[in-house]
């Protein structure tokens, strides 16, 4: 039996998750969905005006390199006009917890470890859990997105998941 790979203890998630999605992505249809589904798919549309730092979140919470940044961007400009003195006051604790321990802006940060580190601090707090919502929704809820993501869509329009291959599974 050959050696299984070692994880890397400095491995980051976006990495992780990158190689995971490869090797998914090789096993098959949802290879080929994703490979015909262009990326930029909102490309016509301007992104909207979003305060420094929130995008960059976003992105770190949860990486998908795949999707544009208007698939990230139109979820947290509608967050940003249900609530903006959360956004505007999570986002100043951000950014000031990240020029006290890094000298410089939460977007500047070029290691997204350190990233990640300024998010773990606040993840327990309502304005990290607002954005988290909000792109879970918007990115996840997203039919336009669901090949990227190996979903199918909802089956009880075409009778269930059961006559739709579900014991298909040659790799479990």
């Amino acid at each position: 039996m050959p050696d299984s790979p070692r994880l890397d203890p400095g491995l980051s998630r976006r990495r992780f998750m990158s190689l995971s999605g490869q090797s998914l992505l090789a096993l098959g249809a949802t290879a080929v969905a994703a490979q015909l589904i262009p990326v930029t798919l909102l490309a016509d549309e301007a992104l909207p005006e979003l305060p420094a730092g929130l995008l960059r979140m976003g992105r770190d919470i949860y990486p998908h390199d795949r999707l544009n940044d208007l698939h990230y961007a139109k979820p947290l400009a509608e967050l940003l006009a249900k609530q903006p003195e959360l956004i505007a006051d999570g986002l100043g604790q951000l950014q000031a917890s990240a020029a006290q321990r890094h000298g410089q802006s939460f977007e500047a940060l070029a290691v997204e470890s350190d990233r990640v580190a300024l998010l773990r601090a606040i993840e327990t707090g309502p304005f990290f859990r607002a954005v988290r919502s909000a792109l879970m929704f918007g990115l996840y809820d997203n039919p336009a997105l669901f090949p990227l993501f190996g979903y199918e869509g909802s089956s009880v329009e075409k009778g269930g998941y059961l006559a739709r291959g579900y014991n298909d599974l040659d790799w479990l």
